[in-house]
């Protein structure tokens, strides 16, 4: 991991549940955050996507929740990516959340590269991949079919 792979966040009131639990929903908004603070920091903003007229969409979402979290805690929330098909079209991101040393959730996202005026899943041009490039990567990666 490296400092573009990380972020940390405080949980705040919009984000806990009735019970004062930080609610299912809020982690895959985190997570969400954590990927767009990840793609700004290497250089992969609304403004290049606009420009090379692709963009990153979400095929699959799921997450393990492992320990409770409450109101005000901080949380470390890690990305790597952990698959992606060899011509880069698919991937799959993972992000943990962490509290201290301790792993509280997983949330993973199977996603794609869209091409928003062809309507279709594609490889990333060039300049989103070299930034991609740069995201902590599992090890080994996986390839997905």
């Amino acid at each position: 991991m490296n400092e573009h792979d990380e972020v940390v966040v405080k949980i705040r009131w919009a984000d806990v549940d009735a019970y004062g639990h930080l609610r299912h929903s809020a982690y895959a908004d985190w997570a969400t955050f954590a990927r767009s603070e990840w793609f700004e920091r290497v250089g992969l903003g609304p403004a290049l996507f606009t420009r090379e007229g692709v963009a990153p969409i979400t095929l699959e979402e799921t997450s393990t929740f492992l320990k409770e979290v409450r109101l005000s805690e901080a949380l470390r929330l890690s990305m790597q990516l952990l698959a992606a098909s060899a011509d880069g079209s698919r991937f799959v991101h993972e992000v943990t959340f962490e509290r201290g040393a301790a792993l509280v959730a997983r949330y993973r996202m199977i996603g794609a590269w869209f091409d928003l005026k062809a309507r279709r899943i594609v490889p990333p041009p060039a300049s989103i991949a070299d930034g991609c490039a740069r995201l902590a990567q599992a090890k080994p990666l996986a390839v997905l079919p």
